[in-house]
């Protein structure tokens, strides 16, 4: 493994792991048995991908592709449509590891000044942008970020921030900023970034208009006026967390179908081949074959 680029500190070199503190950030192990191409997947928080195996491609919506290999990084804005194509290139799998960032902690009244700064004397940021050299530095900063974030972790949520604060400014150092998503009207866009981080939350329709403190009606009125049915709008939520649970954590798939809301593992199964052209299985690399297999998900109507 590249210089730099620390192997989970856990001992187990396969153990996928998600770590989530709503209002701070989400730290994710993701690791693949076999090649992935997901299109129009929905990337709510800015995010720092560290690949530690494979080749990870990511196509934004409105611009260019940009890879990593394997000791390089990922800078992703939040609030945009992305293609993956993660690629296993060892004949093994793929592996990487996410940190995601929350408001709570990119509206740091001095980062915030230091990132306007940075901003008027280069311009807008690229929506993805690839990190060639990983600083040892830069390195450490995320580990112990992903380590605070763990639920089993001894550090307060205020040194958690500092923590994840501390890779934004390593990050800023090299002229990359981590970029909040615009603020967005719709409806449909908030159900999103509010369950975004919510992987087992309550999907039904009482849950999400208590939570956006209208009633049910006034929901779904809103949501058709936009294009959208509460119904297709929770699937496709239902989806998205499945594929993280399946990628970034040793669950059963049994038990993230649970999860995600589904009572019957093998309906559940169907509904994700449907959305993804792949079943849940394949995602934690049992069918292992070379063909890179393809996947539609309309995550960003």
């Amino acid at each position: 493994m590249p210089r730099g680029i620390e192997a989970s500190p856990s001992g187990d070199e396969l153990a996928r792991s998600l770590h989530v503190r709503p209002a701070l950030g989400v730290a994710a192990h993701v690791i693949q048995g076999a090649g992935l191409q997901i299109v129009r997947v929905r990337v709510e928080r800015p995010a720092l991908i560290l690949v530690d195996r494979g080749v990870k491609v990511v196509k934004p919506a409105n611009g260019a592709a940009v890879r990593a290999l394997p000791g390089q990084a990922l800078l992703l804005a939040g609030g945009q449509t992305v293609d993956f194509h993660n690629q296993v290139t060892d004949g093994e799998r793929y592996e990487a590891r996410w940190l995601l960032f929350g408001a709570a902690v990119l509206d740091d009244p001095y980062y915030v000044t230091s990132v306007e700064r940075l901003a008027g004397a280069r311009g807008a940021a690229a929506p993805a942008r690839a990190i060639r050299h990983v600083s040892s530095g830069l390195a450490e900063a995320f580990e112990r970020s992903r380590q605070g974030l763990a639920p089993d972790s001894s550090c307060p949520d205020g040194v958690v921030r500092q923590q994840l604060l501390e890779v934004a400014h390593w990050l800023l150092a090299d002229g990359l900023v981590l970029q909040m998503p615009p603020n967005d009207p719709k409806l449909s866009s908030r159900i999103r970034a509010m369950l975004s981080t919510e992987l087992a939350g309550d999907w039904g329709a009482p849950g999400i208009a208590r939570a956006l403190a209208m009633s049910e009606a006034t929901l779904r009125r809103r949501l058709a006026a936009e294009g959208v049915t509460l119904r297709d709008l929770i699937a496709d939520l239902r989806m998205a967390s499945a594929l993280v649970l399946l990628q970034a954590t040793s669950q059963p798939v049994s038990e993230i179908a649970l999860a995600v809301g589904y009572d019957s593992p093998s309906r559940f199964a169907v509904r994700f081949r449907d959305r993804f052209g792949f079943s849940p299985t394949a995602v934690r690399g049992h069918l292992r074959n070379s063909a890179t297999k393809r996947a539609t998900a309309a995550l960003a109507r």
